[in-house]
């Protein structure tokens, strides 16, 4: 056997392959959990995907193939969220003669991932908190604009074109302000983010409705209607 070089620090062993018997969808689902776990832990600044890999006892090529940024990380763990989110979509539509109400199908989806979002509310604050100084972060932009295209849609909004921008934007806007008041909203059920994303919803109701109207009269053709709301 080959003797080590004299001042030569010992190589360390090789981290174990993946177990084979785990799914790639399991070992991801560790990985965001161990992801958000660390960021609650350390902060968004300082964390990085070796940390996952520390914590996981993973193989770094296991994190960084599927993840090659911790910003990808982040927009999995969101597609999750949407995912929980979306499985209430369903029975959203079919509640009521006519499918409810879309601003309280809209209300409901966006409770539902508060909800889902809640045992990771302090890595959200972290990611919110530091983001705001890190340029990078707008990467997770064409993302949210995602999930809040899911959820016109599964609120049974199918609109496109201009009108679906507009709204898009309208939602996340929405959102966001909900989103600042769930970060310190210490209620038991949630009722300050309630009446926050309600007070928005409300707003952004009567804005589209107002402009649906005003776009309808100069092109008659256009398809709006004044039961969408911007959100």
């Amino acid at each position: 056997m080959a003797k080590q070089p004299q001042g030569k620090t010992p190589r360390k062993p090789k981290r174990k392959s993946t177990d084979q018997a785990e799914t790639p969808e399991v070992r991801q689902t560790r990985i965001i959990d161990a992801a958000m776990a660390c960021i609650a832990r350390d902060g968004w600044r300082r964390f990085s995907l070796a940390q996952v890999a520390a914590e996981t006892d993973l193989p770094l090529s296991d994190i960084l193939i599927p993840f090659p940024t911790k910003h990808a990380v982040i927009n999995a763990f969101q597609d999750r969220i949407d995912e929980r989110m979306l499985a209430t979509a369903d029975d959203l539509m079919s509640a009521g003669d006519d499918g409810g109400n879309i601003r309280d199908r809209l209300f409901d989806l966006l409770m539902e991932r508060f909800d889902a979002l809640s045992p990771y509310r302090a890595a959200m604050a972290e990611i919110a908190k530091d983001a705001l100084c890190d340029p990078a972060s707008l990467r997770f932009v064409p993302h949210m604009a995602r999930t809040m295209s899911r959820v016109l849609e599964a609120a049974g909004i199918g609109t496109s074109g201009s009108v679906r921008l507009l709204q898009t934007k309208g939602l996340a806007l929405v959102y966001a302000d909900a989103f600042r008041i769930w970060l310190r909203d210490d209620s038991a059920d949630l009722a300050k983010t309630m009446a926050a994303l309600d007070r928005g919803l409300r707003r952004a109701e009567k804005a589209m409705r107002i402009l649906c109207s005003v776009r309808r009269r100069g092109t008659p053709d256009m398809d709006t209607s004044p039961d969408i709301p911007s959100t």
